[in-house]
């Protein structure tokens, strides 16, 4: 990993899930991104999806008001949003908001416009300012053939899984390998035979999602893994104060 995501013992990084997400107001906005980096938080987590009209937009879920995302043209789904009381952020618009101030954790929904992102990544922001992750093993895979000083993850954890899904979230070196990737984020639900262990040993820090009870942040930071996602950054923040 980059030197920007290096850190000492007991120094996980703590990261605000979509912005601080856990304080009042909405998550995956220009103010929750503020908000997170006004508590000091060392990263934080968005979403990028593309409308009908292929603009990059930070938004987490498929749908937006029933419909799919890629339904709506960007001006649509920001009316709709606005009635609602919140401004749907364009990705250039976070990565100027970001960039330089806090470490970005960015999410890729969906496959298909790998080359945009690069693009404006490029433009906007330095390479010691983001990584990219995505749950398809094939976006970190174009990113790298696109860009490979790109840094980029592998997010696990469907929540319904076979066993044979299941088993290679468990032990994945050999996909994490396949789609070039250098570090894995998965859900604390994986975290069991040494796996944070097993996956420093393999070179691949370890991000976990998305951790928000105090106990459960306690007990994961007691794995001491590179990263912690969660929607109570104001706790986290505080556990691991506790550590120093």
């Amino acid at each position: 990993m980059r030197d920007v995501q290096k850190r000492g013992k007991n120094m996980t990084k703590i990261i605000a899930h979509r912005g601080a997400s856990g304080r009042p107001g909405v998550e995956n906005t220009l103010e929750s991104f503020a908000g997170a980096i006004e508590l000091g938080v060392d990263m934080v987590e968005f979403d990028v999806r593309k409308t009908k009209d292929n603009v990059l937009v930070v938004y987490h879920d498929d749908k937006f008001a029933d419909q799919p995302v890629k339904w709506y043209t960007y001006e649509e789904m920001d009316r709709v949003a606005k009635q609602k009381g919140f401004h749907v952020p364009l990705f250039v618009e976070v990565l100027e908001l970001c960039a330089g101030k806090v470490f970005m954790d960015i999410e890729i929904k969906e496959t298909g416009f790998e080359h945009k992102v690069v693009k404006f990544l490029h433009k906007y922001a330095n390479y010691e300012d983001y990584s990219v992750k995505s749950f398809k093993d094939i976006v970190p895979y174009k990113i790298k053939e696109i860009d490979p000083n790109i840094t980029t993850g592998l997010l696990l954890g469907y929540e319904k899984a076979n066993f044979k899904r299941r088993f290679n979230e468990l032990f994945p070196v050999r996909r994490l390998q396949a789609c070039k990737v250098d570090f894995v984020s998965p859900a604390y639900q994986l975290l069991k035979f040494a796996y944070v262990k097993r996956m420093k040993e393999a070179g691949y820090p370890v991000f976990v999602w998305t951790v928000n009870e105090p106990e459960l942040i306690d007990k994961i930071l007691d794995f001491d893994p590179e990263g912690l996602i969660t929607d109570n950054p104001v706790y986290a923040l505080k556990a691991r104060a506790k550590r120093k």
